[in-house]
Order: C-alpha cells, then sequence, then structure tokens
C-alpha cells in the first residue's frame, strides 16, 4: 500500500479547505451521493447531509485544525482508491476550551478524484460536552 500524490493533495486540501472555513468547497470535493459516518453516528447519504453533518461539528468551534499523521492507499482495481490514515484534530471550542483528538480515517476516493464515502473514527465526547462557567 502507498500513497499516490493525488489522492494525498484531495485529503490535503479537503482539509484545508474545512480548516479555512470553507466548508461548501471541501464537500465540492465529493460525490452527490457520498457515504459519511462519523464515529458510532448513524451514516448520512448525499453531499447536503454530508455538509449538515460536519456543519453540526464545526458549530461548536471556533476554530479547527486537521493534521494527517499517517498515510497510506490501496488501488481498489477498478479505478477508485481506499485511503488509511491516522488524523489529529485540535478543536478550539467556542467555550473557550482546546481539545485534541486523534482518529483514523477510511475514505473511498473516485476515478474523478471525489470522495464516495468517509467513515470518521474517534472519540468525540469532549467536543460536544458543553461546560459554560
Amino acid at each position: 500500500m502507498t500513497a499516490t500524490p493525488s489522492t494525498q493533495r484531495l485529503v490535503e486540501q479537503y482539509y484545508a479547505l474545512i480548516d479555512g472555513n470553507n466548508l461548501s468547497e471541501a464537500c465540492d470535493l465529493m460525490t452527490e451521493d457520498i457515504k459519511l459516518t462519523f464515529a458510532n453516528a448513524a451514516p448520512v447519504y448525499g453531499r447536503a447531509a454530508a455538509e449538515s453533518s460536519i456543519q453540526y461539528v464545526l458549530d461548536f468551534c471556533s476554530k479547527i485544525e486537521h493534521d494527517v499523521v499517517s498515510f497510506f492507499e490501496a488501488d481498489n482495481g477498478d479505478g477508485t482508491h481506499t485511503a488509511f490514515f491516522e488524523i489529529r484534530i485540535k478543536y478550539d471550542l467556542k467555550d473557550g476550551r482546546v481539545v485534541d483528538i486523534p482518529g483514523a480515517v477510511v475514505a473511498i476516493v473516485n476515478a474523478d478524484g471525489r470522495f464516495t464515502e468517509q467513515r470518521l473514527y474517534g472519540d468525540l465526547n469532549e467536543v460536544f460536552v458543553r461546560r459554560d462557567g
């Protein structure tokens, strides 16, 4: 398993757009029928649902930063690629807390260079627990 520059660049571009508060542009890198799963939540289907799901998380943040720690990729033999990567996400939360969470992602990228599926694994409980004072 090795990473092709185009898939790794896609992942880096995607997270740079999210980190730069350009969620709509990041979601343009998805297919219309994407399947997105956050941890143990039920999957959502379609670009609009994926954008809404990601926005829900971002609404807790004043800033977010993604760091891809390691990256592996498999050619599926049908023009698609499966990327596996370790990620660290730093959440600057609106309640003043900063949370740094490790995670892992499995992503399927089609021959056109768009995400068809993303499965994100990590414990986001600290992001969703509001602590006001």
